[in-house]
């Protein structure tokens, strides 16, 4: 996550600034993470874009642990002795668990082993520095300040995502357009999803 910051970063100090940033699926949680971070670290500074557009969006993810839902255990970190700080979440809501093969096997996430020293298990003594941070509307008071577009598909099945996204974002600085479509752009809803944009790009 960090990396990636890192690059985004480097490509608005060499070629920006820009006004608007696009994204599709992790790129659009990239993008969203990476609008949060600039905001909560540097809220003095102009936002590193003046508009963003999400299209098809999971949840976008912390670099901090200040943030978010404590989610490694979703990602087979086993032993995870605790919250990631005093107070975190540890529950991903479950209608954001979309697809059991996203995640790791019942096994991989027992906790049951922490006593022990198993090289096996790479993660156990590293858990504290190895984090997944899920930033969500229902723990985070931290909301992006800009311009927003959703657009995502009633068949996507990162469609609650996209929507926990949208709660992420001010009423009256959002647009959401949903198609009848799937984890697409869909050509038949070109015409809506420009008037969804404009309408942003409208309010700067």
């Amino acid at each position: 996550m960090d990396l990636a910051h890192q690059l985004i970063s480097s490509v608005i100090l060499n070629d920006g600034p820009f006004d608007a940033v696009m994204g599709f699926s992790q790129g659009a949680a990239l993008a969203a993470s990476a609008i949060l971070r600039h905001q909560i670290q540097q809220p003095s500074k102009p936002p590193l874009f003046r508009v963003a557009i999400f299209i098809c969006s999971p949840m976008p993810f912390s670099q901090s642990l200040d943030f978010g839902i404590d989610a490694r255990r979703y990602f087979g970190l086993r032993s995870i002795q605790g919250p990631s700080r005093p107070g975190c979440s540890t529950t991903v809501p479950n209608y954001l668990v979309t697809d059991p093969a996203y995640l790791k096997s019942e096994e991989d996430q027992d906790d049951s082993s922490s006593g022990s020293d198993d090289e096996s298990q790479p993660f156990r003594r590293e858990a504290p520095s190895i984090f997944y941070q899920m930033y969500h509307f229902s723990v985070d008071e931290v909301r992006l300040q800009i311009p927003t577009v959703h657009i995502y598909g009633r068949q996507d099945k990162w469609r609650l995502h996209s929507k926990d996204l949208v709660k992420l974002c001010p009423k009256n600085l959002r647009t959401v357009f949903e198609h009848d479509g799937g984890h697409e752009i869909p050509k038949s809803a070109s015409e809506d999803i420009c008037d969804a944009i404009e309408t942003a790009v409208a309010s700067l």
